[in-house]
């Protein structure tokens, strides 16, 4: 089939009368790849003609072989959900799926997933559970078990690694200051050559233990069905085996990626300790940030070239470049130090203190202090709601004095016993912050306060989604945020402190990286 014939193949394509059985109606989706038609019940990829280097379908004779690849490799993950390999033919009245005629390319013909249950769709609706995680877990553990293993260097070794990671900065150095931060690519490059640097004998372990085995190459949400206790994982990368013959954790680490990138930091640190758990010895929690960073960047490095497409829309172009740059901001977080010492987060409540807490927490595995739990058990009404007017019942100012001593002693045993301490307090009043001030100075490690800030208008919208839920520890209401007050620093804490403000209008990544922007390298 030549060019001229494509447009001819791909209108004729999208006639229902072209496929047996016959579909009500037939959908076209195009990536840079293939051409996908939905047709029915039925879904049916045609590989383009193309040669990017990494993938080439250039030939009738190599779309045929990756087609059988895709239909073989799928089948592992995606079960009997991948049917067959159907020819394309042009014969009288142009070219149909099957039956005589002269064959001009090939289709994998594979029954359509139930939509309803696809993982990205399950978490826009806030529909996904932990429990559909552990037989996706469950099912990955088996698959990664049964893989082939490769242990003769010819992939997952540092020099391999390093291939790819050096390719990838090479080929977006053009995007600098443009989709990436000048400060960001340098800091991403530095962690992932630092780490190549001083991880050579995990990187030679990982090869000889059997950790590096034909895995998917491409999981993400976009390529997960959940239904019931039948979880499918498709569209594996079949057109390059450099991309799917990879250390377990550079696959798995794709998908915390993707969970990340989508603010759900609380489903990643459940996915991660659940494949800890199930995989034993073939999961290496010290390559999880550095695979993380790499997936990211390429993730950016995609949008990157998408956004300088020539043909792009303008809206389709800026949307891009946004894109990119929030993958590019995300590989920054895993390419930083993870805070040390105490991390002190204050404001008033409903100001997304805990929200952002939980997501440090869950990413960089932090000790999480909350002032409301403290209260709570030291009344004794841990899991009850014990509402009151402002400054009265369990809130009043000899109780809230109280709560901020013994979260300092807890701080300091925390502290003590060699943790990173997240403090999630209101501290409304310097006298309150002082004494978690007091608890680092003593121990000789860093605090940094940091003031979470937003507007009246999302203040309240936060309070009211917290009371529909009605499951949060807080007690705080919109009447009781009204009469709070935040005691700005003093000049002797802007002196000794570290303070940064964080807009928590921005979502989860935003804030994180905003946070380690401003954190040592």
């Amino acid at each position: 089939m030549n060019s001229a014939q494509q447009p001819a193949m791909v209108d004729d394509l999208l006639q229902a009368n072209r496929y047996d059985p016959t579909p009500e109606s037939v959908e076209l989706i195009q990536t840079h790849a293939s051409w996908v038609f939905l047709a029915g019940d039925f879904v049916y990829k045609v590989k383009k003609p193309v040669d990017f280097g990494f993938l080439d379908f250039s030939t009738l004779a190599k779309r045929y072989f990756y087609c059988q690849e895709e239909l073989r490799l799928n089948r592992r993950l995606g079960g009997d959900y991948y049917l067959k390999v159907e020819n394309v033919v042009r014969r009288d009245g142009g070219y149909f799926f099957g039956g005589d005629g002269t064959v001009v390319d090939h289709a994998v013909v594979m029954r359509r997933l139930p939509e309803k249950f696809l993982m990205r769709r399950l978490l826009a609706e806030d529909k996904l559970q932990e429990s559909q995680l552990d037989e996706l877990v469950a099912l990955l553990s088996s698959f990664y078990e049964q893989a082939r293993i490769y242990k003769d260097g010819r992939f997952g070794t540092r020099e391999k690694v390093r291939f790819d990671v050096e390719e990838n900065f090479s080929q977006t150095e053009a995007f600098v200051n443009d989709t990436v931060m000048a400060r960001d690519y340098q800091r991403i490059i530095d962690f992932s050559r630092n780490f190549l640097q001083n991880r050579h004998k995990l990187f030679v372990q990982r090869v000889k233990d059997g950790a590096v085995r034909e895995g998917h190459g491409d999981l993400h949400m976009e390529h997960i069905c959940l239904p019931p206790g039948a979880p499918l994982v498709y569209d594996c990368i079949e057109f390059n085996q450099r991309f799917r013959r990879l250390d377990v954790v550079n696959d798995l680490a794709f998908l915390a990626m993707d969970l990340e990138e989508n603010n759900r930091f609380d489903f990643a640190a459940y996915f991660i300790n659940r494949c800890r758990e199930q995989l034993g010895s073939l999961f290496e929690p010290e390559l999880l940030f550095f695979y993380k960073c790499y997936r990211a960047y390429v993730r950016g490095k995609v949008l990157s070239f998408l956004s300088s497409d020539p043909a792009l829309e303008a809206k389709s172009k800026e949307q891009a470049q946004a894109r990119a740059a929030r993958y590019f901001r995300l590989a920054t977080i895993y390419a930083s130090r993870p805070p040390e010492g105490i991390i002190l987060l204050a404001g008033v409540s409903g100001s997304g203190k805990s929200y952002l807490a939980r997501a440090m927490s869950a990413l960089w595995g932090l000790k999480w202090l909350r002032s409301d739990v403290v209260r709570k058990e030291l009344c004794g009404v841990a899991g009850e709601n014990a509402a009151a007017p402002f400054g009265k019942g369990i809130y009043n100012r000899e109780q809230t004095r109280e709560t901020y001593k013994v979260l300092a002693e807890q701080t300091a045993a925390a502290v003590a016993s060699g943790d990173s301490v997240i403090v999630d307090a209101s501290s409304l009043k310097t006298v309150d912050r002082e004494l978690i001030y007091a608890v680092a100075k003593k121990s000789g490690v860093p605090i940094r306060l940091v003031v979470c800030r937003a507007p009246w208008s999302v203040l309240e919208k936060n309070l009211q989604l917290r009371a529909a839920a009605g499951v949060d520890v807080s007690d705080a209401d919109i009447e009781i945020v009204k009469r709070q007050r935040f005691e700005a620093p003093t000049l002797d804490e802007v002196a000794d402190i570290s303070w940064l403000e964080i807009d928590t209008r921005q979502d989860l990544v935003e804030q994180l990286y905003q946070l380690v922007s401003h954190l040592p390298d």
